[in-house]
């Protein structure tokens, strides 16, 4: 039997962080996530995910700085990012692919498009 894959996600909305999380565990993943955007490179350390879902609008550290965390420390560069925020303005978008996140949804989301986005990010990722 082929090993769960790993999501991380960060979001300050506590309902869209546990319907998110009962979605993707019904889909077959094992999901670990949080609020609290102080802690989220050393809880990416340890729970070593396959890919992240990562919010723009974090208390104290924003999406985008925690993108540049995450990119600049050896062990955690090279997972695959996906920006889940209600922030959808050009600025913001451009900001984020060039901190090389690899898609960009905006809230209210489709969960089908979500899903569809976050396997094609899984198998990009095992084919490198």
């Amino acid at each position: 039997m082929a090993e769960k894959k790993r999501i991380f996600i960060a979001d300050d909305d506590e309902v869209v962080l546990t319907s998110l999380k009962k979605l993707l565990l019904m889909s077959g993943f094992e999901v670990y996530a949080t609020t609290n955007s102080k802690d989220v490179s050393s809880m990416v350390k340890s729970f070593k995910p396959d890919l992240i879902l990562l919010d723009l609008l974090l208390p104290d550290l924003g999406g985008l700085e925690i993108c540049d965390i995450l990119n600049k420390d050896t062990e955690t560069q090279g997972i695959p990012i996906i920006i889940l925020s209600a922030v959808g303005n050009y600025t913001d978008i451009r900001k984020a692919y060039a901190l090389g996140v690899i898609g960009y949804i905006t809230k209210p989301y489709e969960f089908p498009r979500l899903l569809k986005e976050i396997q094609k990010a899984i198998e990009s990722k095992e084919r490198m």
